[in-house]
């Protein structure tokens, strides 16, 4: 039996993107390619009649696709790439039958959702005035104007908040806006303009109505949207601040939807289940505590996007997150669980009453799943799960100090010695949850002779929205849970040595990383990832951050500057002792560099042992999503700052 090594992530397959139609599902593979340093994602069916599964394309980025009608697949593709200022999209066309993908046609826009009906390709589209007048202009005329804008990129010229986005560029008070392309006569429209941004669109095939969640703004966005019905133009549907998340529609004048308004519990409020008519919203789920969402964490995973909202003669279907493990629930007169699902679904369809899903349950990574009766009906990981050591992931209570029964979760190496070094990895979110699924960092460390402990402290997802809302209290209660479970992991596994233990985590895990190591000397060597250290200065720096800082700190540097300073680690720099790494993206603009770079030189001037990595061309998602070679430095550094101190 091989280790499972720190490339190992690299020989995995991750399942995404699946769709139904007709007797087919269709569904995304995608893989990283260590000799190139990119991802590869190709479209399959899968034949529910034959059981059999098929490559479709063969392209290098075929992710984006949908159905063109029951023979065709319509797909982005990164074949041909556009050239200088040019933004556009290409399309691609291919019959599930047979033959070639040919191009079909290119759109002068940057195009991520698209949905058919009635002849019509409807596509949210990235809207940037440059890069439409790129396309209207032609011979030098174009070329005069390209040279010009590429003279302009020695300024940014900002006028927006939020003024940039994550792993992206500027604003420069871009929108995304709804297009129309007319499959018979090539008929491009743009049906929504500046300054209104389009958040999400949706069509019932039974009622053809086309419908917009979206909100126009200048200057600043805010969190929540609206709700608009698309007739030659858009008809507001809803007067009052919501933020709208999902629909269905059951009837012509009638929508469910679920959202928040976010008045109880702030930004990360879970939703509920609403009827939208006449004009007004209607309550249906008052007891509905638990997310309709899939947070567990997993750096095995590539590419999946949020299931829709299903309905039949029984109801209307959706997801939830009970504590680690996801389940799915059908709303009718009343809400009941359908099915218990033994790990973390990531998508899913409903067929004929029967459920498909693409996730990874017990021992096994990304897989094409019969949910109904649990049936794992692909095998693209088999060989890397049966050929190598994978450990299990053992769950385990404990109460915290507040009389809570909490989540553990601990991985002991093969042929355990007395007392072995430990790592404490922390997730992201903070609303997020880990599980006993397969991590590959995790599984690696203890493949390298670490205990490997995590847990889910409050603030996690997976409960109610009062055991995730710690707005103006980091650091507190959810330090607190964590030092609960290091007390009790201790007591419950002799073979933890905890006069070795080390401590990571990224985003919020950072956060807690440098938290931890401001309030207790007991880890001998942090690693903390894409932190947060300064609440103040992250308010003006995040791309969230205007309105996430505020809602998570409940304060704002000018309403309580003293309550966002006491729950900024780096208030606490003068306890620093314990050797830390940093690793950072300059791309990372949630949560930006200059955190980093104050938490390293607070470290340097207490003179801590530190040191400090910055990956460029990577942004927050480096350890999920980051270039393959990026991914293996970035654990190797961290592998190597623990040998030194905890081995």
């Amino acid at each position: 039996m091989k280790k499972v090594d720190i490339e190992l992530f690299s020989k995995s397959k991750f399942l995404s993107k699946l769709k139904h139609r007709d007797n087919y599902l269709s569904y995304v593979v995608s893989e990283a390619v260590m000799s190139t340093n990119e991802y590869t994602s190709s479209i399959y069916l899968y034949d529910l009649f034959k059981k059999t599964h098929r490559r479709l394309t063969t392209g290098t980025k075929d992710g984006n696709y949908i159905w063109l009608n029951d023979e065709e697949i319509l797909f982005v593709s990164s074949r041909n790439k556009p050239k200088d200022k040019i933004v556009e999209t290409t399309l691609y066309k291919i019959n599930i039958h047979g033959g070639e993908a040919e191009q079909y046609i290119t759109i002068p826009y940057r195009v991520s959702k698209m949905l058919v009906n009635e002849g019509i390709l409807y596509c949210i589209a990235g809207y940037h005035e440059d890069a439409k007048k790129v396309h209207e202009l032609e011979g030098h005329e174009k070329e005069d104007y390209i040279k010009a804008l590429k003279e302009e990129d020695d300024y940014d010229v900002i006028t927006e908040i939020p003024f940039w986005s994550n792993g992206g560029t500027f604003t420069k008070g871009g929108r995304r806006i709804l297009v129309s392309y007319d499959l018979k006569s090539g008929d491009i429209k743009e049906l929504t303009e500046s300054p209104f941004d389009v958040a999400d669109i949706y069509i019932d095939e039974n009622f053809n109505q086309l419908f917009v969640i979206g909100k126009a703004f200048e200057g600043m966005r805010e969190i929540t949207n609206e709700i608009y019905l698309y007739q030659d133009g858009l008809k507001k549907l809803y007067e009052g601040e919501f933020g709208f998340r999902r629909i269905i529609q059951t009837d012509k004048d009638q929508l469910i939807v679920t959202g928040t308004d976010h008045k109880t519990y702030g930004l990360n409020e879970n939703p509920k289940f609403y009827k939208l008519s006449d004009g007004k919203l209607d309550l249906l789920t008052p007891d509905l505590k638990l997310a309709m969402s899939n947070s567990v964490g997993t750096d095995l995973r590539y590419g999946t996007g949020m299931s829709p909202l299903y309905k039949d003669e029984k109801g209307i279907y959706y997801p939830i997150l009970n504590g680690f493990r996801s389940e799915i629930h059908c709303l009718s007169e009343k809400t009941e669980c359908v099915l218990s699902l033994p790990g973390s679904l990531d998508e899913y369809v409903c067929v004929n009453g029967r459920f498909y899903g693409i996730g990874l349950f017990g021992k096994n990574l990304s897989e094409l799943y019969d949910l109904t009766d649990m049936t794992c009906l692909s095998e693209y990981n088999n060989e890397v799960i049966d050929n190598h050591s994978w450990l299990p992931v053992e769950h385990f209570n404990y109460t915290n100090r507040a009389g809570m029964d909490m989540d553990g979760f601990i991985i002991i190496p093969e042929n355990p010695s007395d007392k072995m070094p430990t790592i404490l990895d922390i997730h992201g979110g903070p609303k997020t949850v880990y599980g006993d699924i397969l991590y590959h960092e995790m599984q690696y460390w203890a493949n390298e002779g670490y205990v490997v402990i995590f847990t889910n402290p409050r603030g996690s997802d997976g409960r109610d929205n009062a055991f995730a809302d710690i707005r103006g209290k980091y650091g507190t209660i959810d330090y607190e849970d964590i030092m609960d479970f290091v007390d009790a992991a201790i007591e419950k596994y002799p073979v933890i040595d905890s006069e070795k233990m080390g401590v990571t985590g990224g985003s919020y895990g950072g956060f807690m990383t440098n938290w931890i190591i401001g309030h207790t000397n007991r880890f001998k060597a942090a690693a903390t990832q894409r932190s947060i250290s300064n609440w103040v200065s992250f308010f003006g720096t995040s791309d969230i951050g205007y309105f996430f800082g505020e809602d998570q700190n409940a304060a704002t540097p000018w309403s309580n500057h003293d309550l966002m300073w006491k729950q900024s680690p780096i208030k606490y720099a003068e306890n620093f002792k314990t050797p830390t790494l940093i690793i950072h993206s300059h791309e990372d603009y949630r949560c930006w560099t200059p955190d980093a770079y104050q938490m390293f030189t607070a470290l340097k001037f207490f003179s801590v042992d530190s040191k400090m990595v910055v990956f460029k061309g990577e942004n927050h998602e480096l350890s999920r999503g980051g270039k393959p070679k990026h991914r293996v430095r970035r654990l190797k550094e961290i592998t190597e700052w623990m040998d030194a101190y905890l081995k």
